[in-house]
């Protein structure tokens, strides 16, 4: 071995000192990547590699990571060894080593929890959409950040979607995400509901995303604020007495503001008064009619007062369902618990009704906290 010599061969076996040891790895490992051993050498060099993963000091093995991580060369047992290392010693592998296989690299996402081992595959020169995808799914703030500060990982839609309550959480990742540029307008569009306004004004600008749905955007925001909510359905100062909510729903009615998109989005988060009070007013009868035909009609009463308020026919299905599982998780009004929409969206997936009513996935996502639904990425 041409800079290598035996006397540091013998070093590394019998040298007490683990900093000595890892000046020696280290550099038996950096002429191992740049080529300057011969055929023979190298399969030498490769035995006290493997001998080096049995050292019982956590920087000798680091020291050899870091070399051998940039080679290409490196038979395939010595690099697994080291990715699965402890994380110092795995870190570099993770991120640079090209004997990884993307299989390996997926299965090693889906064993670990570790958000550094996570985050230095995520800051990889190339990310594959089915490695991102998992990344994405471990829902963790600065893997997201890392994922997608990185333009050589590939994100598809359908994993922000999947995950996309965990990254509206994080204004970091959330700008990052918009700073990535080249996305797709479906997923621009989501992101101007939840992002700062220096963010909407970037993305608008960026995407040339169109007034009219700038003004949509606008509308369902000042819906949202109306009930006292935020886009992530949370609840903030909720009219929870019918003295609120009648007071509420006189305004809304006289300022022309009483859509049928508030009073669907009211149910969605339990604000029953509110959904009851505005159908009666866009109905015409008094509110003790709008309950009577809402609690006690059946099928027919809520159809009649739901077709009088002038509801979008669409939906009749969907919001009677829902309707009927919110007064059951609410006893029928008087309760409105802290998991209320985790129950419902628990008990409609658990009867079926997101695969067989037409718009009942609509209203799921905003019962389930997120601002739009699976449909809107596509």
């Amino acid at each position: 071995m041409q800079n290598v010599t035996a006397m540091d061969v013998k070093r590394l076996t019998n040298e007490p000192s683990a900093k000595v040891r890892g000046v020696l790895a280290a550099k038996i490992a950096a002429e191992y990547r740049h080529g300057g051993f011969s055929s023979s050498e190298s399969q030498v060099a490769a035995d006290i590699f493997r001998l080096l993963l049995k050292d019982v000091e956590v920087s000798v093995r680091e020291a050899m990571a870091q070399q051998l991580c940039h080679s290409p060369h490196v038979p395939r047992d010595i690099i697994l060894k080291l990715a699965n290392d402890e994380t110092e010693v795995a870190m570099p592998i993770l991120q640079h080593s090209s004997v990884l296989t993307e299989e390996d690299l997926v299965a090693i996402v889906s064993s670990t929890k570790e958000v550094l081992r996570l985050c230095a595959i995520a800051k990889r020169d190339n990310v594959s959409e089915r490695l991102s995808t998992s990344l994405i799914n471990k829902g963790e703030e600065q893997v997201f950040i890392d994922l997608f500060a990185n333009k050589g990982a590939m994100v598809s839609p359908d994993s922000l979607q999947n995950a996309w309550t965990q990254i509206t959480k994080s204004d970091s990742a959330l700008r990052v995400l918009v700073q990535r540029g080249g996305l797709p307008v479906s997923v621009a569009e989501k992101l101007l509901l939840v992002v700062s306004d220096d963010l909407k004004h970037q993305l608008s600008s960026t995407y040339k995303l169109g007034t009219a749905f700038s003004s949509k955007i606008a509308g369902d925001v000042r819906e949202w604020e109306v009930l006292g909510l935020m886009p992530s359905g949370d609840a903030v100062a909720m009219p929870h007495s019918d003295e609120q909510a009648e007071e509420l729903i006189e305004q809304l009615h006289a300022s022309g503001r009483l859509t049928h998109s508030l009073l669907i989005r009211a149910l969605c988060v339990g604000c029953l008064n509110v959904f009851e009070l505005g159908l009666a007013k866009l109905a015409h009868v008094p509110r003790v009619n709008a309950r009577i035909l809402l609690m006690a009609g059946g099928s027919l009463g809520f159809t009649a007062i739901y077709k009088a308020s002038g509801m979008p026919e669409g939906f009749s299905d969907a919001v009677q369902i829902l309707l009927r599982i919110s007064l059951e998780e609410t006893e029928y009004g008087r309760l409105r618990r802290m998991d209320f929409c985790k129950r419902v969206v628990d008990r409609i997936y658990l009867e079926g009704y997101h695969r067989t009513v037409e718009n009942m996935e609509y209203l799921l996502a905003i019962t389930g906290g997120r601002v739009a639904a699976k449909s809107s990425l596509h």
